[in-house]
């Protein structure tokens, strides 16, 4: 353990460290806080039926993340990044003043939709942070310590969005959000100073840019299927529990994503890459969920355990699957690569939680949990077929 922690301690070492720790934390937030503050702004005024509309379409937003990771692949980050947020900042005030002077409703939506649109791609920067201000013998644990900052965001941020709403106002909360992402910015600005990936040529761009790469298609497949589990997993076992026991499980669940990014960060490189291996840590999860979906909730200590183990395996997927899509991303796609891989998430997500609603609905929590090991195991099927190419580096 105390060997484990002194890989924390090596890598935060130094003062730049530190910075990029603090910019993670901070491009976290911004995804935490953004949908929670604008879904209090819109009901502050309106309702929450009509807030929640305005939140669910401004969520489209996010299939703009790869024409953002593109345009960061083929230009200087500062521009890029400023421009970005400096627009979102803009559609955010809009926004805002729209809701404060009662405007009509269709100008809060395609600004809200806008706001989205123009999200500063800090989470993609960070993940492209990590492989270039990190040597090899550390990039394990800065990707689990990554991982490890994400789930802490979305605990802290929905607190920070409920202090600041109530203590002030819910458009507050949206100032913070883009205070959030100015501070994200600026801190990975200067990690990534001089150390910014290499730009492909006009001539060497495909159409496709980043999926010009069959092995990174498979292992954003790999991503939407992971990710699947999770929100099955969560939606089944939120829907179950109820308001109090749902919320207990789903936190379980965070704790057991944090004790096994934790770990595998602790652990050496080589290490690392046997235990975290991606089609090994999803035939794990689907092992321990189908475990779940039998012994169902037959006894409340025997849940809570297994629901830890299933969460266990959040972080080290995590790690692995960021880890492999920069190894997979052709040359000058490092940012387009890792935004693809969020958005495999996101849809993965959403495919699971309606899925897993769905299996709920019709068979109850047992038959409905066992939906859940069959994307786990479709994701390491996936996986041990990417494992047969050979990773292409991210820069020479």
């Amino acid at each position: 353990m105390t060997g484990g922690l002194a890989r924390y301690r090596r890598l935060l070492s130094s003062p730049r460290m530190v910075i990029c720790a603090t910019a993670a934390l901070a491009s976290k937030l911004q995804g935490s806080m953004f949908s929670l503050s604008l879904l209090f702004t819109i009901a502050d005024g309106r309702s929450y039926a009509t807030a929640g509309a305005v939140a669910a379409v401004s969520a489209l937003g996010g299939i703009a993340a790869p024409a953002r990771g593109r345009l960061l692949d083929r230009n200087r980050y500062a521009p890029v990044l400023w421009g970005v947020l400096a627009l979102h900042a803009a559609l955010v005030a809009l926004t805002v003043a729209n809701e404060a002077l009662h405007g009509p409703l269709l100008l809060t939506f395609v600004a809200a939709l806008g706001a989205n649109v123009a999200a500063p791609p800090v989470g993609v920067v960070t993940r492209v942070m990590w492989r270039f201000v990190t040597p090899e013998d550390e990039r394990s644990t800065a990707l689990a310590l990554d991982a490890v900052l994400a789930d802490a965001g979305f605990i802290v941020g929905p607190v920070v969005v409920g202090v600041i709403s109530s203590l002030l106002l819910p458009s507050a909360a949206m100032v913070a959000c883009v205070l959030a992402s100015a501070l994200a910015t600026l801190l990975l600005l200067r990690a990534l100073a001089g150390r910014e990936p290499v730009k492909s040529e006009p001539g060497e761009r495909s159409w496709m840019g980043a999926l010009a790469s069959v092995p990174l298609r498979m292992i954003l497949g790999c991503a939407t299927f992971f990710s699947a589990t999770v929100g099955g997993v969560e939606v089944i076992l939120a829907s179950h529990g109820g308001e109090l026991l749902g919320s207990v499980l789903v936190s379980v669940l965070s704790v057991g994503s944090i004790m096994g990014g934790l770990s595998v960060g602790a652990l050496s490189p080589k290490s690392a890459a046997r235990v975290g291996r991606l089609s090994l840590v999803l035939v794990y999860l689907a092992v321990a969920s189908a475990l779940l979906a039998l012994v169902g909730d037959s006894h409340a200590v025997v849940t809570v355990v297994l629901v830890a183990a299933v969460g266990m395996a959040f972080g080290p997927c995590f790690v692995a699957l960021y880890g492999q899509t920069a190894n997979l991303a052709p040359v000058g796609t490092a940012a387009e690569s890792q935004a693809w891989a969020g958005a495999a998430l996101q849809g993965g997500t959403a495919l699971g939680q309606a899925a897993g609603a769905y299996a709920f609905g019709m068979w109850g929590f047992g038959p409905g949990m066992a939906l859940v090991p069959a994307f786990a195991l479709l994701g390491a099927a996936l996986a041990l077929v990417t494992d047969r190419f050979s990773p292409t580096a991210v820069t020479e």
